[in-house]
Order: C-alpha cells, then sequence, then structure tokens
C-alpha cells in the first residue's frame, strides 16, 4: 500500500491514508514524502470531497470489520483494492511480475535495480525495502513496471503482465486455498494470461512450476545459477537461484550481460531478507522474513554456511494460525540446522486471530527432531530477557516470522 502511496502521489495525486498503531519501516518513507496517515481507524476518516478509497483486502475478508469500510459503502465511494489498482497500471504499462512461493521480494528487486543500471528508469514495487532505494517503491518515467505478484486471494489475477517470472512452488495460504491442488490452479491461470508475444521465465528445476508452464501460451525460458558467474554480497544458494531469475529475465530484455553483472554484484539486499542488524556484547543479530518451512531452512542453511563455527539460535514466530496448522510438521523438521531453537506466541492476522493450534504444539514437533533443544517463550520482551542471559559472545540470534519478531533484535541492540 505504501508503494501505491508513493506511485499516486507521483502522479500529482493528493494521497491520504490510515493504519493500525503498529510501527513500520513504510512510515518512514510516508513522512519523508509528506504522505499523511492517520493512527487507527474512524469513519471520520473518510473525507466527503475524496474521489477513490483503495483498502487493503485483509479489511474485506468475512467476519472483518472496518469502521472505514463501512462508511465508504455508507457514502457510495468507489472502492478498490490494492491488487484491482495494480491491475490498472499493469493495463498501462509494459508489466514483468514476479510470482512464486519464494523469493519474489529479492527478485523483483533485484530485477529493478537491473533495469535501473541499464537505463530502463523502470517503475518498481516490492514487498519490502530495497537497501539501496530506502524504500519499498521506485518511481520511474518509462514503460516498464516491475512487481512483486501475490496469489493470495488470487490477487494476481487482476495483473496483466508482458513477462511472468515464476520461482517456485509449495503449498502456502491454507486460509483461502484448501489444498496444493487449487494453490496450483490459480498459478496455471495466471500462467495462461502471458500473451503470445510475452514470455515466461521459470525455474527449471521445480517438478510443480514445470507441471504449470504447460499450460503456457507463450515462450518459456528456464534458468539455473550456474549461469551466473560473480559473487553475490547476499549470502546464500537460494540468492545464486533468485540472481539467476533477474539475470535470465534481462538477457530476454536485450540487456548486456556486463550490465547485469555489475547490477547483481551491488546488490545490497532488502530489508528483513538476512539482514544483519548489528551485534550485541559479541552475539551477532540477523534478521528474516522467513515464515514458511522451506523459508526457514534456506535461511538457516545460509547462516551455517556463512558462519559455520558459531551457535545459531533461532528465534521463530509463527505467522497465522491456519499456516501453523496445515504445515506442522513440515515446520518441525525445518529447525535442523539451528543449535536452539525458541518458537513465540502464533502472530494472527487482521482476517485470523485464533486457530486450533498453538505454539506449544509445534514445540512438542520440534522436540522430535532437535533432543529438547526447543524451548516456547510467549512474547518477544520474555525472549530477550532469556537471551540476555543465555546467549554468549560469537553466537547468533537470528530472528524469523512475517509478524514483528523483527522487534527482538531492536530490544537487544540497546
Amino acid at each position: 500500500m505504501t508503494a501505491l502511496a508513493q506511485i499516486l502521489q507521483g502522479r500529482g495525486i493528493n494521497v491520504l491514508g490510515s493504519d493500525t498503531k503498529e510501527k513500520f519501516f513504510t512510515d518512514q518513507v510516508l513522512k519523508k514524502l509528506k504522505i499523511r496517515v492517520i493512527e487507527g481507524f474512524d469513519k471520520k476518516n473518510i473525507p466527503l470531497d475524496v474521489d477513490l478509497v483503495i483498502v487493503s483486502a485483509a479489511y474485506l475478508s468475512p467476519g472483518v470489520k472496518n469502521p472505514e469500510v463501512d462508511q465508504v459503502k455508507k457514502q457510495g465511494l468507489p472502492l478498490l483494492t490494492y491488487a484491482q489498482i495494480l491491475g490498472q497500471l499493469f493495463q498501462e504499462k509494459y508489466g514483468l511480475a514476479v510470482a512464486g512461493t519464494h523469493g519474489k521480494s529479492t527478485i523483483t528487486a533485484m530485477l529493478g535495480l537491473v533495469l535501473e543500471e541499464a537505463g530502463f528508469d523502470p517503475t518498481v514495487i516490492v514487498g519490502t525495502r530495497v537497501i539501496q532505494w530506502q524504500s519499498n517503491a521506485r518511481i520511474g518515467h518509462s514503460r516498464y513496471l516491475v512487481a512483486e505478484a501475490d496469489e493470495y486471494r488470487n490477487n494476481f489475477l487482476h495483473y496483466s503482465p508482458q513477462v511472468l517470472v515464476l520461482t517456485s512452488l509449495e503449498y502456502d495460504h491454507p486460509d483461502f486455498f484448501k489444498d496444493f491442488r487449487e494453490y496450483q490452479e490459480t498459478f496455471q491461470r495466471l500462467v495462461q494470461k502471458i500473451p503470445t508475444h510475452g514470455f515466461i521465465v521459470a525455474n527449471g528445476q521445480d517438478k510443480r512450476v514445470k507441471e504449470v508452464i504447460k499450460k503456457a501460451k507463450c515462450r518459456v525460458v528456464e534458468y539455473f545459477p550456474d549461469r551466473l558467474k560473480i559473487k553475490l554480497k547476499v549470502p546464500g544458494q537460494h540468492n545464486l537461484w533468485n540472481a539467476s531469475a533477474a539475470m535470465t529475465t534481462a538477457l530476454e530484455l536485450g540487456i548486456k550481460a556486463e550490465t547485469i553483472k555489475k547490477a547483481l554484484a551491488d546488490f545490497q539486499g532488502t530489508s528483513r531478507r538476512f539482514e544483519i542488524r548489528g551485534q550485541s556484547k559479541g552475539i551477532l543479530l540477523i534478521d528474516d522474513y522467513a515464515h514458511h518451512p522451506t523459508e526457514i531452512q534456506v535461511t538457516l542453511q545460509a547462516a551455517k554456511e556463512l558462519y559455520p563455527q558459531k551457535k545459531i539460535w533461532a528465534v521463530f514466530q509463527p505467522h497465522t494460525f491456519s499456516r501453523t496448522e496445515a504445515l506442522l510438521k513440515n515446520f518441525a523438521s525445518a529447525f535442523e540446522q539451528a543449535d536452539q531453537v525458541i518458537i513465540l506466541d502464533i502472530c494472527g492476522s487482521a482476517r485470523e486471530k485464533s486457530g486450533q493450534v498453538h505454539a506449544r504444539d509445534l514445540v512438542r514437533e520440534i522436540r522430535e527432531y532437535k533432543d529438547g533443544k526447543v524451548k516456547y517463550i510467549s512474547t518477544i520482551k520474555e525472549t530477550a530477557e532469556y537471551l540476555k542471559k543465555q546467549a554468549q559472545t560469537g553466537q547468533i540470534v537470528l530472528t524469523m516470522g512475517a509478524g514483528d519478531v523483527w522487534k527482538l533484535s531492536t530490544i537487544l541492540l540497546f
């Protein structure tokens, strides 16, 4: 939503917003651009002279009440979701959409930086802050649009890209997709939307991706990390795959390999993607958005490869009750590379406040793999106090999750 606000403001549109009181890095982005944001939701926040209201789809979910949405409907104002507005932008531009279960934000950022380096002057929308831009958006003035395409609630079916980058397929969002078959079908529909004159860049080793791209009407190019002969600043085998996806796409657009390699070699990463937060009393603090079992595995593997001699404390905050319940067994085996594991309470969402599973259930499952080296601690504050006593110089505290677990490193740093 913040990226969208920046793009609309860049078009000379007066933008006003409202949000929860919780703080995000995007607050500083909006403040710098002097985009006013009201804390809390109230029907009084909706101006009488507003032309259009854009709402997060979370506040349109069944059972979720929002006084501003109610007021908008009462006033009879036009109401669109983020995905619907982004869909309109795709219609105006030569759109490159990055979709898949994993790697979307990183590949979108990499591809945006490559196009910027090549002089394409793209507009780019990323799901997190790009370190080099200090923002989650880049406002370009060309016909090129690079955007992260989220599958949740079939959002990306609003888009009409010319190019699709398809990273991987693993079951996710069980609160919306009842099973993997339904999840896979929405990607098949997206693949079929790419026009014959467009092209798809697909993960050459993901069997489920290869199954989905059979439905394509356009040319398909597969990518593999062995094409890449550069050293990245960002760690992990998964980032070689991400860089290979960006490089393959850029080569198809006619960008020279030297230009691509320079941009990728300079890539500094994105917020909450293996982000080094600092050191506290000799303890290295790293934060990552990993909230799916596979993401946890590759993040821990990257940490082990980069720091083979250091003991790793993995602090995980499960995100949504439905995901935790549906993938419980997968989560349980994901922490093999961690020396000690701490599980926090499950972080809900605007659409899901409770469920049939508890963080303690995950702890019990992990114990079968970790020989008791796992502990349940309810809150971030309690975890900080525990680690201040238990973690030692030369060790790593790696926080993971899509909620506010990143706050732990902030507490430990001060």
